[in-house]
């Protein structure tokens, strides 16, 4: 699939204008300011220099075609700080609150967290904060909130928001109210309290439809879209997303109508519908670019990434991540670098460039343990890191990475359960890989026990496979023969048709490896028409080569015929025997001929086995690396 994105440069002007404040001079008449009026011309000296700095950097600060949207308004922030070196705050706020010409007619302060300069508005509400009556505080003090959230330090942007709560609870200002209760639960989110999220949510939802706001009602809408599908109910979340994509068409919020449909485009994501997916994220991704909202962009980009990366589309994966990565650092927002590099690991691992893998999950581990509170960029970087060194058999390194991960697991709230048997497994399965079976076991069992408050029968019977698995090579049949009875009773329970399959043929072979013939047979005719049905072709090969052995060794010869009959449809080498057994036969009689054919099905066996060994094992590590990518 060609991708649709070209190299973005966030401060490009893409239609805009150069100039996007208004003219100097009529910002200055709508000030106030008139250094030859008396009341100025009386001022003592150091602050007549500083009004004339406003004058000056109002009326005569040029901008340059290829300037950021930093330098664009910096005449308006150097005017902003001079004012508030004479603490004229009235007039200082004015000039924070002056609308811009962009596509969303933000103001100033407001507009600034929209390209990403979050360092710059902490430092602008930092200088004006409490300065001014309560109103103008209120937004100072939500500001400093989303500040802080976007750089991802929620704790102190709670500290802000629940000031800004007060203050709208005190003064009955059910608008700002409702809008700090929306970030509140965003704050709630990111720390994983769900319950607290969602009553924030719904609360926000309440008010916005009491006082009629609209744009308040889709953003609660987007909010609870969005959280119903971290939660995993996909019909839920599109309905709230789809109530605010209309809303936001309704009103004509571009803002708002991106988000919603980004919010969409991730559900469809999860629900493996890719070409849905990708169209609503292309959408959102062009009025992001429309409205020069780069946290938006941001998010965009990521989400397409992961699209690609659903369809395998490596390259173009690459290329999104890439430029994901390339806004980030131009507006030095942390989370979505830390973000931006662990995808890129993930896809350089599935392209099995462990090196660079590597080299993007310690990068972005870097900046999630600068980050305070960052708790799920930590672990999935560990996880991702011990991961990659998996599968580049680097077991002790990938064994240091998960006992890492292991500590923080708890804190990741309704993801605690997933990841904690995520990590116990692959501990368990790196142990095995080394050889320490006793370790591996240790782990298994743990992952056993945890099952036994909450239901997960992928997990269960993962751990059953790896403990019956080495119980088995340590020639410990009987307890691997425990383990299998378990899986298979899982299988059956959930309807799990590939599952019962291999408990049924493993139950087979660890029976004839016990001598028990009988039993054997029974297990493996149990087997035989599952795996046809399943169309499972190498393990019906090994399973009636496990019969025609039993059945010569019992001399049972019409068994025996049976089985390569059935063989012979199954596999050509089969066809070849067959002929060779006649042929044995009419020459040298049955013995020769069965010791001939025994001989010959023993290097298929061997040759089928090995095969079904690698299978089974690549299958066990895809089901283990399913639990990071779900």
């Amino acid at each position: 699939m060609k991708s649709d994105f070209a190299e973005f440069d966030f401060n490009s002007q893409n239609g805009l204008d150069v100039d996007i404040t208004p003219p100097g001079e009529w910002m200055l008449a709508n000030l106030g300011i008139d250094l030859a009026a008396p009341e100025f011309r009386e001022l003592p000296p150091c602050k007549r220099a500083q009004y004339r700095a406003v004058k000056n950097w109002l009326t005569m600060c040029k901008v340059k075609r290829d300037a950021s949207h930093l330098e664009k308004v910096k005449g308006f922030l150097e005017a902003f700080h001079h004012l508030c070196e004479v603490e004229d705050w009235e007039k200082a706020s004015q000039i924070l609150f002056t609308s811009l010409e962009t596509p969303t007619n933000q103001t100033l302060h407001n507009q600034l967290g929209n390209w990403g300069y979050y360092l710059e508005q902490i430092k602008i509400y930092s200088r004006i904060l409490h300065k001014l009556p309560t109103i103008n505080n209120l937004s100072f003090l939500n500001g400093l909130g989303n500040a802080y959230l976007s750089l991802g330090n929620s704790e102190i942007a709670f500290e802000y928001y629940n000031q800004a709560f007060i203050i709208a609870k005190k003064t009955q200002d059910r608008r700002l109210e409702g809008v700090v209760l929306g970030n509140l639960g965003n704050t709630y989110l990111s720390q994983r309290k769900f319950s607290k999220t969602i009553n924030c949510y719904q609360e926000s939802l309440v008010i916005a439809r009491e006082i009629q706001d609209r744009r308040m009602e889709g953003s609660a809408l987007t909010n609870l879209g969005n959280f119903y599908r971290s939660q995993g109910n996909y019909t839920q979340a599109i309905e709230y997303l789809k109530q605010s994509l209309l809303i936001a068409q309704e009103i004509s919020d571009r803002q708002l109508e991106a988000a919603a449909l980004g919010g969409l485009g991730v559900v469809y994501r999860c629900r493996k519908e890719y070409v849905k997916a990708m169209q609503y994220q292309q959408y959102s991704l062009n009025i992001m670019k429309e409205i020069q909202d780069s946290k938006g962009i941001e998010k965009s980009f990521m989400n397409v990434g992961a699209v690609y990366r659903r369809l395998k589309d490596y390259t173009n994966a690459l290329n999104s991540h890439q430029q994901h990565l390339s806004l980030a650092n131009q507006i030095q927002d942390p989370l979505g670098k830390r973000q931006a590099l662990a995808d890129l690991g993930w896809i350089y691992y599935l392209q099995e460039n462990y090196a660079l893998a590597i080299d993007f999950y310690q990068q972005s581990l870097s900046i999630a343990r600068q980050i305070k509170g960052d708790i799920e960029g930590e672990f999935l970087a560990l996880f991702g890191l011990g991961t990659t060194y998996i599968a580049s058999k680097d077991y002790v390194k990938a064994i240091e990475c998960y006992q890492h991960a292991l500590p923080i697991v708890g804190q990741l709230g309704n993801q605690r359960q997933k990841g904690e048997i995520g990590v116990l497994l692959a501990i368990a399965e790196a142990y095995k890989e080394i050889k320490s079976y006793h370790k591996a076991i240790e782990y298994y069992q743990l992952i056993l026990i945890l099952l036994t408050e909450f239901n997960n029968s992928e997990a269960e019977i993962l751990a059953l496979v790896g403990v019956g698995g080495i119980y088995s090579k340590q020639k410990e049949y009987i307890k691997a023969n425990n383990c299998y009875e378990q899986m298979l009773s899982v299988a059956q329970q959930t309807g799990d048709r590939q599952i019962e399959t291999v408990a049924f043929a493993r139950l087979g072979s660890n029976h004839k490896k016990l001598q028990d013939k009988t039993k054997a047979i029974e297990f493996y005719k149990q087997a035989l028409p599952l795996a046809k049905e399943l169309g499972q072709r190498e393990r019906q090969i090994a399973i009636l080569i496990d019969l025609v052995l039993i059945h010569g060794e019992q001399e049972n010869y019409s068994q025996l015929w049976d089985a390569l009959v059935q063989l012979s449809f199954t596999h050509w080498l089969v066809i070849p025997s067959i002929i060779l057994l006649s042929i044995i036969m009419m020459v040298g009689g049955t013995v020769y001929a069965l010791i001939s054919l025994i001989i010959f099905l023993g290097i298929v066996s061997v040759f089928s086995i090995i095969f079904i060994i690698i299978l089974v094992n690549f299958l066990q590590k895809s089901s283990i690396t399913s639990l990071k990518t779900k």
